[in-house]
């Protein structure tokens, strides 16, 4: 555990106002690599005395000042002075701090000595012995729905484990420290790409048809290590209910094997939306023509179903969360995604990620959802080649629905596929 930090006589007191005790923001020093860290001074003019000791580069510092360009600081981690003022930028224009994406603070749990930790995402795993304090501040490691993992940063209590961000009935137990996008207002520069040196970039995965999020960390786990401790992950399940067809051989309707049911580690399989099963058509021939049957994929007379739930839900959750960077997709879910962005775009509402980078499938074959104009966002589609009965319809289908596409394949069939040579260069210069 980690002592709460207090913030020091020589800065100014933090404000109690509506951005709360860390409405600065926690920000990282990402520059001075090279000379072991950044200047720090002990006054707001950058002609005051220099302080001996530099910060340390991957120190992470709160702020209780911000102004033109410098910040006053309390060191949370890391190395170098304990408090100080510093500068964002050297003059050349080169980031010296960067604010941290993926905090929280423990907001609940006051009467109770702090919010419960368990052991695993499941909310009847292993609880953990002690609890974690109410006013610690947090990193987030991964995201699964209300489900946090977490790495404590500042406060008493486990160093790892999994919270709730929320009861059942809707009261926060965590808050997030600055609201994604607010850093660019808080230090008056346009909100563009930070470099490389920026804080951790914002991924969202979501998982295929069927699937949940379970099964989505083990396809995305070689994904993750060629990204890197740059980007934090979240993932989200699919609101829509699946079960399997019986007799059905098509690979979106069959029974799951053994495996898939182990990966899924007790979680049910899931859908982003559905298909009219032969059984539920009813006598419209459209429906009928529509019907999944055992045999060849047919792309034709195709119709979704409850398109409007799946794209509700993820509204919802990205209202709450988002925004994100990076969208990662597969399959089925990366026709949901078009289909969102479509929606948002008629609304004239903004993306809520920057880049899509899609798996498989993603193409809309249901004629009454298909989009109007393509859309501009950047987007990557990976195709899985001949094993993959998708992956021709798909390359024909994709360069129609995106202006900005830039078209990947392997050879493993429908699935993300394993680590390829070229794959690091999907991560370079991502947008976070």
């Amino acid at each position: 555990s980690k002592p709460i930090a207090r913030f020091c006589h020589t800065c100014a007191a933090m404000p109690e106002n509506s951005r709360g005790r860390w409405g600065l923001g926690v920000w990282e020093v990402v520059g001075g690599a090279s000379s072991g860290g950044i200047v720090v001074r002990v006054g707001r003019d950058t002609a005051s005395e220099m302080v001996a000791e530099r910060l340390a580069t991957g120190s992470l510092v709160s702020a209780t000042e911000l102004e033109d360009g410098r910040l006053c600081f309390e060191r949370l981690s890391g190395s170098g002075p304990a408090y100080g003022w510093a500068s964002l930028r050297l003059q050349a224009g080169r980031l010296l701090l960067a604010p941290v994406a993926g905090l929280w603070e423990v907001v609940g749990g006051g009467d109770r000595g702090g919010i419960v930790v368990r052991e695993g995402p499941e909310v009847g795993s292993a609880q953990a012995e002690a609890r974690l304090e109410t006013g610690a501040l947090v990193r987030e490691l991964e995201l699964v729905g209300s489900r946090l993992r977490y790495r404590c940063i500042v406060g008493q209590g486990p160093e790892e484990g999994w919270v709730s961000v929320h009861l059942q009935g809707g009261k926060d137990l965590l808050t997030r420290v600055v609201a994604p996008g607010a850093e660019s207002e808080i230090i008056g520069l346009p909100r563009v790409p930070l470099p490389v040196q920026a804080a951790r970039g914002r991924i969202l995965a979501l998982h295929g048809a069927p699937g949940n999020s379970n099964i989505m960390r083990f396809q995305v786990k070689l994904l993750q290590k060629v990204a890197g401790p740059d980007f934090e992950w979240s993932f989200l399940d699919g609101p829509c209910a699946w079960e399997p067809l019986e007799g059905a051989t098509a690979l979106n309707l069959c029974e799951r094997t053994l495996i898939e049911k182990s990966l899924a580690k007790g979680l049910p399989f899931t859908q982003w939306y559905s298909h009219p099963l032969p059984e539920l058509a009813g006598p419209s021939e459209a429906l009928a023509d529509s019907a999944p049957q055992a045999g060849a994929l047919s792309f034709e007379n195709v119709i979704y179903l409850n398109v409007e739930d799946g794209m509700g839900f993820l509204d919802e959750y990205i209202a709450r969360e988002g925004p994100f960077d990076v969208l990662v997709a597969f399959s089925q879910s990366g026709t949901l995604a078009a289909m969102y962005l479509d929606k948002l775009r008629t609304e004239a509402k903004p993306n809520p990620w920057r880049l899509s980078l899609l798996f498989c499938g993603s193409m809309i074959d249901d004629l009454r959802l298909q989009l109007q104009e393509p859309l501009a966002l950047p987007t990557i589609y990976v195709a899985g080649g001949d094993k993959d009965d998708w992956c021709a319809h798909g390359l024909r289908c994709l360069p129609k629905m995106y202006t900005d596409l830039k078209v990947l394949t392997h050879e493993d069939g429908n699935i993300i596929g394993f680590q390829r040579p070229d794959w690091d260069l999907i991560f370079v210069g991502l947008p976070r």
